[in-house]
């Protein structure tokens, strides 16, 4: 039990770490470049990668890497976690990170949009016949890493993919996790999560976690970003510290879920139907979605297309060469009712989240630096509820054939930017700044930034 606690212990101390990281500088004044004392790089610059930003303090120290491109007035970063060498001797790798854009609608409205990696969901399929989870009906569990666990006498590793450039208007960056221990978490019941999560009730070993971000500038404009995962193979499973075979356990009807939060912050937004504009109501339950979602600022402008629905290919690792299974598979997608264990899971995310994002946010944006005196300004309004406010928004990717074996898939999201508008002036943004934080990976937020009264 005792190191059941450090663990979870761990996952504070991360953040503990981390929060100096986002309180430099603290001075009211901003200048330009300042950001070179925390990134080793300016915001004027192209593109780069830092993979060992330290942050050190009296618990141990902690590695985050850093990406970013920049062209004209549109803006991509990567925030990710490496690694914590604590000072028990511990050594922990989360996967957590932070993928976001930062750019100026055609109607010069200024848009945050940023990307957290939290869980994967996995269900049995029992209700409905429509393959997707519907909690409260389908056997559902989480599937959490503990990447300081080696049950299955393997190390994690974490490699960054460092910013490249393509071509012209063409960059990727991302980010290699291997070897990870995940807990199987349950879904259905308070007393089975807490109990599943506090303990090694069953375990299993993936391969690898990659996740790369594809960002392509078009000459209209739009700037199309493509996540594109890969969710390795399951290799190894215990259960009771028991080992058992993978392929005993994962039965064709169960299905896995790439989940998605959103938590929105502005004076005006909408969730509408991409096709015709349609304001969609926050769920209670299980939604099938068969169209993209788009987020709507102001009263009218489109700012943010959800491209669901893509393809995915499903690849069995154990043979030599690796044998694709399957190289046309079709995800389906809905919108999920928020539950309490889904908040609880990512609770430790979001002061982390909100320190890192208010740095980025007050560095890249005047108008920020006018509503908040400083970074730790803007900070403490995370702590406080007063900068950023969750929602009701959760949905889902299901990949409806599974059978722990390899998940290749690579959503996009289309950005409506003002690259294509040359005349534009500031003066057609109406004093609005809409800071939006929607999670591409496992999970989403949509974080917007409302002025201060």
């Amino acid at each position: 039990m005792h190191a059941n606690k450090c663990k979870v212990m761990t996952l504070w101390v991360v953040i503990l770490l981390a929060m100096p990281f986002a309180s430099v500088p603290l001075a009211n004044a901003w200048e330009a470049g300042d950001e070179a004392a925390i990134f080793g790089y300016t915001f004027e610059e192209e593109y780069w990668t830092n993979d060992s930003i330290i942050i050190r303090n009296e618990n141990g120290n902690a590695s985050f890497t850093a990406s970013y491109v920049h062209v004209e007035e549109f803006q991509s970063f990567l925030i990710a976690f490496n690694n914590a060498n604590m000072t028990t001797g511990e050594k922990v790798i989360l996967p957590y990170q932070l993928f976001g854009m930062h750019y100026k609608t055609p109607q010069n409205r200024e848009v945050f949009i940023g990307a957290i990696f939290a869980f994967l969901l996995v269900h049995n399929e029992s209700y409905g016949s429509n393959n997707l989870p519907d909690m409260g009906h389908d056997t559902a569990w989480y599937v959490v890493p503990f990447t300081n666990d080696t049950t299955y006498g393997v190390e994690p590793s974490v490699v960054p993919m460092p910013a490249t450039k393509l071509g012209e208007g063409h960059y990727r960056f991302g980010m290699h996790y291997y070897n990870l221990t995940c807990r199987i978490v349950s879904a259905d019941t308070p007393l089975g999560f807490w109990l599943t999560l506090a303990l090694p009730v069953m375990t299993v070993l993936l391969s690898e976690l990659t996740i790369e971000y594809d960002i392509k500038i078009h000459e209209d404009g739009s700037v199309q970003a493509e996540s594109l995962y890969t969710i390795g193979q399951v290799h190894e499973m215990e259960f009771l510290g028991t080992p058992v075979e993978p392929t005993d356990i994962i039965i064709d009807s169960m299905k896995i879920s790439a989940v998605h939060y959103l938590s929105i912050f502005t004076s005006q937004y909408r969730v509408t139907r991409a096709s015709n504009g349609n304001t969609i109501t926050a769920p209670t339950a299980t939604l099938p979605m068969d169209d993209n979602i788009s987020i709507v600022v102001g009263t009218s402008e489109r700012a943010f297309d959800i491209g669901l629905g893509r393809q995915y290919s499903l690849i069995n690792e154990t043979t030599n060469p690796w044998d694709v299974v399957s190289d046309n598979e079709t995800a389906i997608n809905c919108l999920l009712g928020a539950r309490l264990s889904d908040l609880v899971l990512v609770a430790w995310q979001l002061p982390l989240s909100a320190f890192v994002f208010a740095h980025m946010a007050y560095g890249l944006s005047e108008r920020v630096r006018t509503i908040y005196s400083s970074v730790g300004d803007m900070a403490q309004g995370t702590i406080n509820g007063t900068a950023f406010v969750n929602s009701d928004w959760w949905y889902a990717v299901t990949f409806p054939e599974w059978n722990g074996l390899r998940v290749q898939q690579d959503p996009v999201y289309v950005a409506y930017t003002n690259l294509a508008n040359t005349t534009a002036t500031d003066g057609g943004a109406g004093g609005l700044v809409a800071l939006l934080l929607i999670v591409v990976g496992v999970i989403a937020v949509i974080w917007l930034l409302r002025r201060r009264s």
